[in-house]
This record gives C-alpha cells, sequence and structure tokens, in this order.
C-alpha cells in the first residue's frame, strides 16, 4: 500500500534536534535572563513583581504566585505594532518566526555609545557566510555582562551601544526574520529617533533585546524562540533557546 503520510518540516526538525541531542552531538543553550524581582527594565514600563497567593507553609495544598511585569520584561521581543500603530501585534505574528538559523556576531569591540556599521557587518559576511533570508541575527555587545539586579543594574541601563541605521536598512533588505542583542536596545543609548526600531519594526521584522550568553555560542546555531501569545500585544517576554 502507497504510504500518504507526510512528515511536515517543523516535526523533521524537531525530530531531528531531539536524536542529536539524545545522542550528545548538539547542545542546547539557554539565552534567557531569569524572570525576578529587581530585575533592570526602562524607566517607564512596569517592574517585575511576583506575589505568593498560595503556600505550603500558608497551610494550603499548592503553591502559586501571581505576576505583574511590563510585555518588555526581560529577554523580550518587540512586535511591529511596539513603534507602529496598526502593525502587527504580538499574537499575530507566525509562531515560526523565531525558529531558523541564529547568526552570531561578535561586536564587543563597539565602544560605549557607538554603533555596529554596515562595513562592520559586510566584513563579518566576508569572513563568516552571508546573512541570509529568514536569519535570526543577534549582535554581542557583552553588554550582559553588566547586567544586575536591583543598585547592580546601574551600568546595564545606561550607554549601551547599538546597530548603525545603514546596517539595519541592509538586514532588512535581506528581508532575516528578526534581529536582536545583548543589550537593553538596538538603538544605542542616546541616539536620536530610535531608527533601527522604525527600520526594522516598519518592515514587520520584530526585535529581540536583553538576550544573554552569546558568548557560549559558535557563529552558526540553530534557534528557537516563543513568546507568550497576548491578545494585541505589543511584544512579549519569550524563552529563547539556541543549539549548536
Amino acid at each position: 500500500m502507497e504510504d500518504n503520510h507526510n512528515v511536515c518540516p517543523a516535526e523533521a526538525v524537531g525530530g531531528l534536534l531531539l536524536s542529536h541531542l539524545s545522542s550528545g552531538g548538539l547542545k542546547a543553550f539557554d539565552l534567557t535572563h531569569t524572570l525576578e524581582e529587581g530585575m533592570p527594565s526602562w524607566p517607564t514600563q512596569a517592574r517585575y513583581g511576583s506575589v505568593v497567593y498560595e503556600s505550603y507553609e500558608y497551610g494550603d495544598q499548592a503553591l502559586h504566585s501571581g505576576v505583574t511585569m511590563s510585555e518588555h520584561t526581560g529577554t523580550h521581543i518587540d512586535a511591529p505594532v511596539h513603534f507602529v500603530k496598526g502593525a502587527v501585534t504580538i499574537d499575530k505574528l507566525p509562531v515560526t518566526q523565531i525558529i531558523g538559523r541564529g547568526a552570531n556576531i561578535d561586536a564587543t569591540a563597539v565602544s560605549s555609545r557607538g554603533v555596529f556599521t554596515l562595513s562592520s557587518l559586510k566584513a563579518f559576511e566576508a569572513e563568516n557566510d552571508e546573512i541570509r533570508q529568514g536569519d535570526i541575527v543577534m549582535f554581542r555587545f557583552g553588554w550582559d555582562g553588566k547586567y544586575g539586579l536591583r543598585g547592580d543594574a546601574a551600568e546595564f541601563l545606561r550607554d549601551w551601544p547599538g546597530l548603525d541605521g545603514e546596517a539595519a536598512l541592509y538586514l532588512r533588505d535581506k528581508k532575516v526574520a528578526a534581529v536582536g542583542c545583548d543589550a537593553l536596545s538596538i538603538d544605542a543609548f542616546g541616539s536620536a529617533g530610535d531608527v533601527c526600531h522604525y527600520i526594522l519594526l516598519g518592515s514587520g521584522i520584530p526585535i529581540i533585546e536583553n538576550i544573554c550568553g552569546l558568548e557560549y555560542l559558535p557563529v552558526f546555531s540553530f534557534v528557537i524562540g516563543l513568546p507568550n501569545k497576548f491578545k494585541d500585544g505589543s511584544g512579549s517576554p519569550i524563552r529563547l533557546v539556541a543549539f549548536a
């Protein structure tokens, strides 16, 4: 009898990942900051908070907490509507948006408030491989090394570097799936106009910010990131994982 069962690409990829993970051929890298009280946040956005509602210590049979936070807390994704009125909301992004090849670009040579330029991006391509359509491009400024809780987050919350507008236009034209970084914003601290946000989000390309652990990744990996499905949301915390 003819077998008409077709395995979809997602199932094939998932099976391959599980096979390589179980055999030790692949490692999983968690690129996500822990959600916890005292974590750094943009001054105009809600801070993370957690309140215990049920506890074994209270004599309850279960443990659970209520959580409040901004849509842009910790390692998070900006939906296009975050900066562009009427654009795609987080619940309308394809579930496969952040599934694909990840390009890990070393931008640690960029100084505070500086920008990673188009020429540096092309130099990366010349040394490694061209950025392709559908890539998840991540810039490692090394800024997550300044990450801290409460008073220890002061350096993380100022003077971060970012991406140059020309480089953002180049990535837009490449039709990448997403652009991310390990700083609070893809636009450098103090830069005028949030140019990269408008270029990328205005073209339907989401932005991932506050990534961590990129120093452990090779240049290319397989990346999966799943945001929460907030109705009409402007963004969401995301669990970002790479396999290499």
